[in-house]
């Protein structure tokens, strides 16, 4: 039970580059003027299951420190990380539902999502390398 956090948040990180790319296109032909196949319903439908599964990950994740260990906060910055990425998901999540919806275009809020978006990828990115350290220290011993 306990290696469900990781599970779930390494297969969200490999979902967000394949979305995070189809983003990258969207940006180059809206704001670039560059020709590039860009599949909106798709990266829609797959930047929802990475934000959610993001969001259940950080729940999991809270859940089985406190579960196992007694505390929160045990695995220091991956902890304090994983709480700095939850303002972010959000507003890509609620940007991405607000952009779905067709009325006009609306580049000021499809930069603050994607913005947004990619600065929680990042951050996701510090979180594998610290996870390891975690899973290695905490699961593996």
């Amino acid at each position: 039970m306990l290696w469900i956090h990781p599970l779930i948040q390494f297969a969200a990180l490999l979902l967000a580059v394949h979305v995070l790319l189809m983003g990258i296109n969207r940006f180059r032909f809206q704001h670039l003027k560059r020709k590039c196949a860009f599949n909106w319903k798709r990266h829609v439908l797959l930047g929802k299951w990475v934000a959610w599964m993001w969001l259940a990950g950080l729940v999991l994740g809270l859940y089985m420190a406190v579960h196992s260990w007694g505390a929160l906060g045990l695995t220091g910055p991956h902890y304090q990380v994983g709480l700095w990425m939850t303002p972010f998901i959000l507003v890509g999540l609620v940007t991405g539902f607000i952009l779905q919806k067709p009325s006009g275009k609306r580049p000021a809020m499809a930069l603050t999502h994607g913005t947004a978006n990619a600065i929680a990828f990042v951050l996701a990115l510090y979180q594998t390398w610290s996870g390891v350290e975690a899973v290695r220290l905490l699961l593996l011993d």
